[in-house]
């Protein structure tokens, strides 16, 4: 009798201290991020302002450096989808914006780098998931979709399909993202590239 009270006694006392255990880490930051698109990581990045744009950087894997500040990145709400923050030019007509340095990057196709001539105009590329519900913290998903890009001799148009995702900090007002290129409609295969977003500049090696 005297060795089930004492079992009884462990049991009662082990049950108490389980109930005092701090909450895992999985608990509070799961595996996956809720499902509702933050609004407040929206408010963070996005300026109802004329011509504001962000800061944007591209990491240049030849260089082994990041790039200097990609201007021209004018961040906008889908219309009719308040979710998606894009990136196009609704201040100047028929031009657009250099999309994660598209510009650049296929400047052979384009016959040049003038973004106003490329009219590239995305309104729906990030999404924003916090990790848990009021979080500050997430991640960043690209819509997987198809960009067109207009050729300077002739105006004929290419296409460049875009896709990835990264992470985003609202107190640090900071955005890391790895953008994934489909080629294929130039005969390529493909790149993944590296970026950093902030709303204010940064210096960076």
């Amino acid at each position: 009798m005297k060795t089930l009270y004492m079992l009884l006694c462990a049991l009662v006392l082990l049950t108490s201290c389980k109930k005092e255990e701090p909450a895992a880490k999985e608990d509070l930051y799961p595996d996956v991020p809720v499902t509702v698109p933050s609004s407040s990581a929206i408010a963070t990045f996005y300026q109802n302002t004329a011509f504001y744009q962000l800061f944007i950087y591209r990491y240049d894997p030849v260089t082994l450096k990041w790039t200097s500040r990609i201007v021209g990145h004018y961040p906008t709400i889908a219309a009719d989808d308040s979710s998606y923050m894009g990136f196009t030019n609704p201040y100047v007509a028929d031009s657009g914006v250099p999309l994660f340095d598209m510009v650049r990057l296929y400047a052979g196709q384009l016959g040049g780098t003038n973004i106003k001539t490329a009219r590239i105009n995305a309104d729906k590329v990030l999404q924003f998931f916090p990790d848990f519900d009021g979080a500050k913290t997430g991640i960043v998903r690209i819509r997987k979709q198809d960009v067109v890009l207009t050729k300077t001799a002739n105006a004929g148009t290419f296409r460049i399909g875009i896709s990835g995702g990264g992470t985003y900090d609202e107190t640090a007002k900071l955005i890391d993202l790895e953008v994934v290129y489909d080629e294929t409609d130039i005969g390529g295969t493909g790149q993944t590239v590296k970026f950093k977003i902030s709303t204010v500049a940064l210096t960076l090696n």
